[in-house]
Order: C-alpha cells, then structure tokens, then sequence
C-alpha cells in the first residue's frame, strides 16, 4: 500500500527508520509527505521535500515543535480571504517560513460558507454531486492561473522543503498534488492512490464528529457534511477529463495553461526526484 513505505529521519542526530508518509500531528489530520512514489522511469519522489496538509489553525506547541523539524522554507495556502481570517494558519514564530497566499474559491467551499446551514442541509444527493464535479472541473479551468502560480512558487523554492494545503487537503491541495505529481512522471494509478488517502486519514478522523453531528442534526445533515469531507476517484477524474477535452492532453495542458517548458518540468525533476 502507498502509505506503506519505509523511509529514512534523521532524529536527535541518529538516523532512524520510519513507517508511513502519513505526518501524526494533533491539529492537522491529512499532512503527508508525497515522498518515495516511483515514476514510470525509475525515479523516486524525495523525501522530506513536498508535504500536503489540510488546515494548521489548530496546530498544538507539540505540532509546532514537530513542524520546525521539517525546515520548511514555505508555506502555500489556497484557502479564501474569509477562511483565512476565521483560522489563521498557526505556524512557528521563530522560524522565517515563506507565507504564500493562493485563494482559490471554489464551488464546494462557496456552497459551504455562504450559503447557511439551511440550504446544505436542503441539499439533495445530486446536488452535492453537482458541486464537487464544478469545483474539480473548476480547479483545472478557470483556477489554471492559480495553478500556475503554485509550481512557479516551486520552482523558486529550488527544492526546500514545501507544504501546502487548504481546509481539509481534500480538493484544493488534492488537484494540486495531482497535477504536480504527474507532472513529475508518477503514474495516474498511484497519483490516484494518493489522493484517496484523503479518507484514511481525515475523514476517518472526523469520524467521531460525525457522529456527534448525526446525534445532534439527523443523519441526512451529517450524510451531507460527510459527502463534502470525503474524496470521491470520480471527482479528480471529472478535473482531468475536462483537462484533455479543452487541452487534447495533459502534456498540453502543461504547456498551454500551467505555461511550463521541458526545461521547466526537468529543472522540477531535478528538484524533486532521485
């Protein structure tokens, strides 16, 4: 299995064995290192290098002790103005971290924030389908620039450490992973695998939640809040089929609408891959 794989730390200046990309912090549920996925050309995704996380507002002193160790030298948040302003993102005071803001105000969150408990919990099944397919289609439309901006920020990273993330690392970050690990030749199978690891780790956190939401609200309410939270294959493959239906291919894609040249996309192999 993906989050399967043995990796190598270097704890307390002894180099140890760990298990598992998945990051245990107390207040950030879904933060992984995309480390050790192999291209179809032999090469391994570093190490320690790209992290996916979903919100750090609710990062403890221990987190941030556990955060200082990764060196990050940026961190890329998509959330929108208004998510930002109600949970900043709680990072590390001492550390001289990169703060990169990339708001992305997708359908999901839109429905979700704006339009009051009322209307979700009057959402029917095909409603709720309609908003994650328009907000993965959306990320690789009219987002693209956005995305652009995500691998440029990358690219000047020259390969330190980098997370990014978004409210729950499901959507936002998820399409961003997506797109940054076939970029680097990670076959879609496994790139898929990836983002389904959204469920094993946050929704399965939240599980708990749910059912305190189902106790208090009905189980139609939290079969709503759970459609939101969960990762659905067909939602990322929505995004990727729009990609080859406006762009012929996810190689044009790359080329028209990320605007990255083969001399981009190897400096971010030889960035990011051993």
């Amino acid at each position: 299995m993906l989050d399967q794989v043995f990796y190598r730390k270097v704890i307390n200046g002894k180099t140890k064995m760990q298990k598992n990309r998945h990051l245990r912090f107390i207040g950030a549920k879904n933060l992984r290192d995309l480390g050790g996925y192999q291209t179809v050309d032999g090469k391994t995704v570093r190490w320690g290098t790209l992290y996916r996380s979903d919100s750090l507002h609710k990062l403890t002193n221990t987190d941030l002790k556990r955060l200082s160790a990764l060196a990050l030298e940026r961190v890329i948040d998509f959330r929108a103005a208004h998510e930002k302003e109600i949970r900043p993102d709680h990072l590390p005071a001492y550390m001289n971290i990169c703060r990169v803001e990339i708001p992305i105000l997708d359908s999901s969150t839109k429905v979700w924030n704006e339009l009051g408990e009322g209307v979700v919990k009057s959402l029917k099944n095909d409603e709720r389908t309609k908003y994650m397919f328009a907000t993965n289609r959306e990320l690789a439309t009219i987002f693209t620039p956005e995305m652009r901006q995500f691998l440029r920020e990358l690219l000047s990273a020259n390969g330190q450490p980098v997370l990014f993330h978004c409210a729950a690392g499901k959507d936002r970050t998820g399409f961003s992973a997506a797109i940054l690990l076939r970029i680097l030749g990670v076959p879609p199978d496994v790139v898929m695998e990836d983002y389904l690891l959204t469920n094993k780790y946050f929704l399965s956190a939240h599980r708990w939640n749910l059912v305190l939401l189902q106790l208090m609200k009905g189980n139609w309410f939290m079969s709503v809040v759970k459609s939101f939270m969960e990762a659905n294959p067909a939602y990322l493959n929505a995004a990727f089929e729009v990609i080859d239906r406006e762009h012929g291919s996810f190689e044009n894609y790359v080329r028209d609408g990320l605007g990255l040249s083969q001399k981009d996309i190897e400096h971010l192999k030889s960035l990011y891959l051993e």
